[in-house]
């Protein structure tokens, strides 16, 4: 009798599953990738990923800072020598160093991946105690799903092992149990680690790493182990707990642990497989009038695309109509005047050592200017940085949501009208960085009369220069702080643009997968009947003998 995935592959082929076919084809990769076994780490931006990861190579190799990276898989493996390859879009390797990494897997170093990294491999002496084990760093939370970019498409399928990263300061959200419950779905290897605990006292820390254990099992259905993390462990001992439970039982029985998990991805296979066959058994006596009863009743009038476009369409729009007025006031009215008044200050402390004639002193105004803007400026977007992330994770989340009950609703219809169940799946936008603006700042003069430093004597009208540039600064406040507040406006707004267009484009690719069931037949009830039972003489992916 032929394996399980070869039924279902064949199955998917015979009915045009192309979802099934193609998480078939990632399980079948899976099977093939034994050398190692790949150990994920997932988490929302700045949930403290890249420093676990750090911390178990006793040295910070991945890029850590205030803005996330780029929407870019980073694999970490054993090697004698230490290398780092990227992989370009177009199939194209070469080898770089690791201080260049951040100019390949960071924001700021490759804005929006326009160096058009596909992959980075970095190998390294310091993972000698896990040979068989590979580290997997992946972008923000929902950057890895397999409805994101073409990078990291289906890439969730073919995860080993999980960590999910939870930080303390927001623990457990709804995005982290969505992704939780997803990673369970593709393994039995999933841990979770409560990061920033260095922000909690031992109790506090005890009842939160209690309240993940009940909530993730009433949101699963099983029990993840919880580890504590702080990048503040200095002694090691949050990551010798990690390691000692977790990394060593993991590398010294690889094969069978692999074995574990290609069967539970198999099982989940196998139950969405049989959901999609019950889908066309009930459908396949049916008439063509029959069934478009059926489709109509299954895609009311609020699951018609139409409709979800205009909803989606306004709740990205009302977002974005709102993002500036915002932003003003939060930066003008908790930072204009403060800013204005430090200038003025800091000038007045620093004019009367700019000496020479006016056009010296005029070009060391210029440069003073530019460069106490610039700094306080990167102060000010440091400081609300995370206010412009939450407008952000706001619209974000509730397209989030939308996406979330319009899979259910549809669930439930299906489930209502042909009493089907579908298993449950994972969507979520992903979370845009947000660049930084440029400083710009206006000549000393508007005219060249600075070029006439020959005929003013600056002992003279030093003190009227020094009134005219005091008297040019609250406009340079608030003009660059404005400037500040149109390139958050346009980021935010660029973010939640492409943010909307996922939950359409996933709306979208949903609705026409359900349509291909509802009105196409490849064939009777016999011989779906007979994928049916086939299917049952499978049990925990092994064939019944």
């Amino acid at each position: 009798m032929q394996d399980l995935l070869s039924t279902i592959r064949t199955i998917a082929q015979k009915q045009d599953f192309q979802g099934i076919l193609r998480e078939a084809n990632d399980l079948e990769q899976f099977t093939q990738s034994n050398q190692w076994l790949d150990v994920v780490i997932l988490g929302q931006f700045k949930a403290g990923k890249s420093s676990l990861i750090n911390s178990f190579l006793k040295r910070d190799v991945l890029p850590m800072g205030v803005l996330p990276v780029t929407a870019i898989i980073t694999r970490l493996v054993y090697a004698p020598q230490e290398k780092a390859i990227i992989t370009r879009l177009d199939g194209s390797k070469f080898e770089i160093s690791l201080k260049e990494l951040s100019a390949y897997v960071t924001e700021k170093g490759n804005p929006e991946n326009k160096k058009e990294v596909y992959l980075v491999d970095i190998e390294l002496p310091e993972l000698k105690e896990f040979e068989k084990l590979r580290l997997i760093d992946t972008p923000g939370l929902g950057s890895a799903f397999k409805h994101n970019t073409a990078v990291t498409e289906n890439w969730f399928n073919r995860i080993g092992a999980a960590f999910v990263v939870i930080s303390a300061a927001q623990p457990l959200s709804e995005n982290d149990q969505e992704v939780i419950k997803t990673a369970a779905e593709q393994s039995p290897e999933v841990y979770l680690v409560l990061s920033k605990t260095d922000l909690l006292s031992k109790a506090e820390v005890d009842e939160v790493m209690d309240f993940l254990k009940l909530k993730t099992r009433e949101t699963a259905g099983r029990d993840f182990p919880v580890f504590p993390y702080s990048i503040k462990d200095t002694v090691g001992k949050f990551r010798a707990q990690i390691q000692t439970t977790v990394l060593d039982h993991l590398d010294k029985h690889l094969t069978e642990t692999q074995q574990n998990i290609y069967s539970h991805k198999l099982s989940h296979l196998r139950s969405l497989t049989k959901s999609y066959l019950e889908i066309r058994l009930n459908l396949a006596s049916k008439k063509d009038s029959e069934r478009q009863e059926l489709k109509n009743k299954i895609l009311d009038e609020q699951l018609k695309l139409n409709f979800i476009q205009k909803e989606l369409g306004y709740i990205a729009q009302s977002y974005e109509n709102n993002t500036r007025n915002e932003l003003e006031k939060e930066l003008l009215g908790n930072h204009l005047e403060p800013l204005r008044a430090l200038l003025i200050k800091e000038f007045h402390a620093g004019y009367d050592k700019w000496t020479g004639n006016l056009y010296k002193v005029s070009r060391n105004y210029e440069k003073w200017l530019k460069e106490k803007m610039a700094k306080t400026l990167d102060d000010i977007e440091k400081q609300e940085h995370d206010f412009a992330n939450d407008m952000l994770a706001k619209a974000q989340i509730h397209l989030n949501n939308y996406t979330t009950h319009f899979r259910e609703r549809l669930n439930h219809r299906i489930n209502e009208v042909l009493h089907v169940l579908l298993p449950e799946e994972e969507f979520q936008v992903k979370v845009e960085p947000l660049e930084k603006p440029d400083i710009i700042t206006s000549w000393a003069f508007e005219s060249h009369i600075d070029l006439l430093w020959f005929l003013i004597p600056m002992k003279l009208f030093r003190n009227v220069f020094r009134k005219s540039f005091a008297g040019q600064l609250p406009n340079e406040a608030e003009k660059n702080l404005r400037r500040l507040i149109s390139i958050l406006t346009k980021n935010i707004n660029s973010a939640i643009k492409k943010s909307h267009g996922e939950a359409l484009t996933y709306v979208t690719s949903k609705l026409e997968s359900i349509e291909h069931l509802l009105e196409e037949q490849h064939s009777g009830e016999e011989e779906i009947q007979k994928y049916l039972d086939l299917l049952e003489t499978f049990e925990n992916g092994k064939p019944e003998r």
